[in-house]
Order: structure tokens, then sequence, then C-alpha cells
């Protein structure tokens, strides 16, 4: 099951989430010093939001998080729904990842956004939005800018 969780929710269990983003943080990051307490102001500000991938037996198991927030192409003006990290801390099952991809679809569709895109170099993920109909064909390429020719 996946939850969109509430500010207050991400403040309560920012050391798990926090575990996970830095876990799973895109290469457009880079290293400021400051990022997490900036990721933090975002995600609870409502700028980017965090997905609880959970199980209940008899207390809730955190099993996973998606950090997510919607971006603009300026060019298009796209609207588009970025994964912005995801990061499991348990293996997961194809019923977890259609449960997820339906929520965060719902989700996308009422942000008026085009597409879910992501950032991965996780060849799991990569087959699995295969198999969801997502193309992969592209690369990301991230070059540092440290003047270096």
């Amino acid at each position: 099951m996946l939850l969109k969780l509430l500010p207050d929710q991400v403040a309560k269990y920012w050391h798990d989430v926090s575990l996970a983003i830095e876990r799973s943080l895109p290469p457009v990051v880079g290293e400021h010093p400051d990022k997490m307490n900036r990721i933090l102001e975002r995600l609870l500000t409502g700028e980017m939001q965090c997905w609880a991938a959970y199980r209940k037996n008899e207390e809730i198991q955190f099993i996973g998080f998606v950090v997510t927030t919607v971006t603009t192409d300026y060019c298009s003006m796209t609207r588009n729904l970025l994964l912005y990290c995801i990061c499991g801390f348990e293996k997961t099952n194809l019923q977890d990842w259609k449960e997820g991809y339906i929520a965060l679809v719902k989700y996308g569709h009422a942000m008026q956004c085009n597409r879910i895109v992501a950032y991965t170099k996780q060849e799991n993920l990569i087959n699995l939005a295969k198999r969801m109909g997502g193309e992969v064909d592209y690369r990301f390429i991230s070059v540092p800018l440290d003047g270096s020719v």
C-alpha cells in the first residue's frame, strides 16, 4: 500500500524518510551541505510529497518511500510528476508496485500532469517501467562543471 504522508507525518517519521532519501537521491542534487534541510522544507510546504509504502500487520511497517514533485518543462509547458527518489527497505512484490503506481497515476492526473518521470540506475526499476509501458531508451547524462576538459 502507498499512502501520501501529511507534512506533520513527514516530520514525525523524518528519521526513516531521510534515510530513504539519502540512499536514493538523484545525481542532479549535488553535495550541498544543506540539501536535506531544503528537501525537508519542501516536503513540509507541500512543494514535494512523501509517499510511504507500508504493510500493516499488528502495527504499520514501512517498506519504502517515494518522494515526488510536479515539474514543468517551460519550453512546452508540460507538467510531469517526477519520482524524485524511490527507496525500498525490503523486497516488494509486483502487487505492491501496481498499487503504488495506481496511487501515483491518480495523483498525477489530479495535478494535471502528462507523465510520470524518474531518474534511476536500478535495473529492477527500469524493467518494471518497461512492464508498465514506460519509455526507458533515453539516458540521463550528468557532467560536473568543474572546469576540466
